[in-house]
């Protein structure tokens, strides 16, 4: 997804910290946590650390977690976990440059690149694991009736955004004419051997489901490495499992589309994914109005409704991040409608006369 979106580590960090005012086994853990833009800084027993961008490690003296960052994918990731040894930096590493090879739109040598450009009507060789990406976006886009569509990457491009972003606005002849090459029923995809085919010309944009399946296969890192308790982040993409260092379920702060701080209550998640779509903040200007880089594939046209943001819980953060995209798409009626009738936990944030309004789902009271 992410988007202009609402979640940066650093401020769920920030939040969790501001909770951690007792020892954790028997040993001061963490007692505050700053965040400015691409800079955290943290103090925890008179050590201070600082993360710009780069992996940095910082192991919070006297306490049994830890914290990474980074960048990857054009975004920052976060990583907070309690390991029997260390974070295991070169593992994440290695997997993050492996799915942006994959996946990237920016890297014109990745294997979805070369797919784009591939032929119409013959299967195109790729990993598995672009595969797996692939049709779990495809079963998305089959749910929400296209409101999340991976091939929607002609009319992103359209109006302005991604890696082949327009500088001018698009007539209606124009619009009519890319959504001819969108469409998720003119993608196919075999898993034996793995491959990709087109029935048009057509190009994907796998951007809101990459960051959330990266963010799963990091905590599959982490529990292979034997992590009792983590929380990822990468592009406000989020999964968290086990206990906060306060003990608790790991609280998440959402931002407010207003901009002036956070929603007063946090969201609790324990073995869980997390994710939020908001088109708020990233736009460009057209004609002296925002346009918002959440494009609904269906009718080739930005959505024009109410609804400033989705967040979505889910059993991963794949998941979350796909429907929260879907959900943001559809809108608040429609999206709450889809929501309740699924068993999803989302959380609508809607501009009102008066400010904001937040709606929940049914199934998002009980987190």
């Amino acid at each position: 997804m992410n988007r202009g979106f609402s979640l940066s580590v650093r401020a769920a960090i920030r939040k969790l910290a501001g909770t951690v005012t007792r020892p954790l086994a028997g040993r001061l853990c963490m007692t505050a946590v700053k965040a400015r833009s691409q800079t955290a800084t943290l103090w925890s027993s008179g050590v201070r650390a600082s993360f710009r961008g780069v992996t940095t490690l910082a192991i919070l003296s006297g306490c049994a977690y830890e914290v990474v960052t980074g960048s990857t994918m054009g975004t920052t990731y976060a990583i907070t976990a309690n390991c029997p040894d260390r974070i295991p930096t070169a593992a994440v590493a290695a997997l993050l440059r492996r799915i942006d090879a994959r996946m990237s739109t920016y890297d014109e040598a990745s294997e979805l690149m070369r797919f784009n450009r591939g032929p119409v009507g013959e299967w195109v060789p790729v990993s598995r694991e672009l595969v797996e990406v692939v049709a779990a976006a495809k079963t998305v886009a089959e749910h929400t009736g296209g409101a999340l569509d991976p091939t929607v990457a002609p009319l992103v491009a359209l109006w302005g955004f991604g890696a082949s972003a327009s500088q001018d606005g698009p007539d209606d002849a124009a619009i009519r004419s890319a959504l001819l090459s969108v469409g998720h029923h003119h993608l196919r995809y075999r898993r034996a051997p793995p491959a990709l085919a087109k029935d048009r010309a057509l190009s994907i944009d796998l951007s809101a489901i990459a960051k959330g399946h990266a963010v799963d296969r990091i905590a599959d890192v982490l529990q292979a490495a034997g992590c009792r308790a983590f929380l990822v982040e990468l592009g406000g993409e989020i999964r968290a499992s086990g206990s906060a260092p306060s003990g608790g379920p790991w609280r998440i702060g959402v931002d407010s589309p207003s901009g002036r701080g956070q929603l007063d209550e946090p969201i609790r998640l324990r073995d869980a994914g997390m994710a939020t779509s908001g088109g708020y903040r990233q736009y460009v200007e057209r004609d002296g109005s925002r346009v918002t880089h959440i494009i609904d594939p269906r009718s080739g046209y930005p959505v024009r409704h109410r609804l400033a943001s989705v967040t979505v819980v889910a059993e991963s953060a794949r998941s979350a991040d796909a429907y929260a995209t879907a959900l943001m798409v559809l809108g608040e009626r429609d999206g709450m409608r889809f929501a309740d009738d699924a068993g999803m936990a989302a959380l609508f944030i809607v501009r009102t006369e008066e400010g904001f309004e937040m709606l929940h789902s049914e199934a998002m009271a009980g987190v």
